[in-house]
């Protein structure tokens, strides 16, 4: 029954979040908090060109990549010091975070945005395949400077079953004042690793109960 709950396959869902903000005193960190691998950029190099596989180790398992090449830019109020900038020359851009894993929720952080944009947002699953797609615009009044953390938003994709391989994030909007994309952080969840440790052990527990039953 275990393995038939975990093969099933859900459609994911978008849950708008609210973005972290290191201007506070304590600084906060985006929400939902998922419990799983946060990158927050901040030990890169501001200015430098952002390597795709810079988190892309057996622990961690994450690449972050973009046709157009990533910029490591300072300074992101989600999570200061850094965020990643796509400077697409045709005024749009798109953002591909992979995971190695099957993952169980995607949430990242869009920042620096000095007008409402519209975003698309692909869950991918196994071999790139199209969970779903979810057309969205960034936050209005943040955007408008009156929040306390302006031109940020926050969005989490999540499944029911840890079948996210990946998230595409495209910026439609193809005008000089809407040009880029930048993205504050990234949330990744369950780890790989700590997956196949978590479901072993049930699959151990599950078995042990079975023997002892017989016993």
């Amino acid at each position: 029954m275990l393995m038939t709950a975990l093969a099933v396959q859900a459609s994911p869902v978008l849950i708008l979040g609210t973005p972290g903000d290191d201007l506070l005193a304590t600084p906060t960190g985006p929400s939902p908090n998922l419990g799983g691998l946060l990158f927050t950029f901040s030990s890169l190099t501001p200015f430098s060109t952002f390597n795709p596989t810079t988190y892309a180790s057996a622990s961690q398992g994450v690449t972050i990549s973009s046709p157009d090449g990533l910029l490591v830019l300072p300074f992101s109020t989600q999570s200061n010091p850094n965020y990643l900038f796509d400077n697409s020359t045709e005024g749009t851009a798109d953002i591909t975070i992979s995971a190695a894993g099957g993952a169980g929720a995607i949430g990242v952080g869009i920042a620096d945005s000095d007008d409402p944009i519209n975003v698309v947002l692909e869950a991918l699953g196994a071999g790139n395949s199209d969970l779903g797609t979810f057309n969205v615009t960034t936050d209005v009044v943040n955007a408008e400077s009156e929040g306390p953390n302006p031109g940020n938003t926050y969005f989490v994709v999540k499944d029911t079953t840890p079948d996210i391989y990946g998230l595409v994030i495209t910026q439609t909007d193809a005008s000089e004042l809407n040009s880029g994309l930048a993205i504050a952080d990234v949330q990744v969840t369950p780890e790989p690793s700590s997956l196949a440790f978590m479901v072993a052990g049930i699959l151990a527990i599950v078995g042990c109960s079975r023997l002892r039953k017989r016993a």
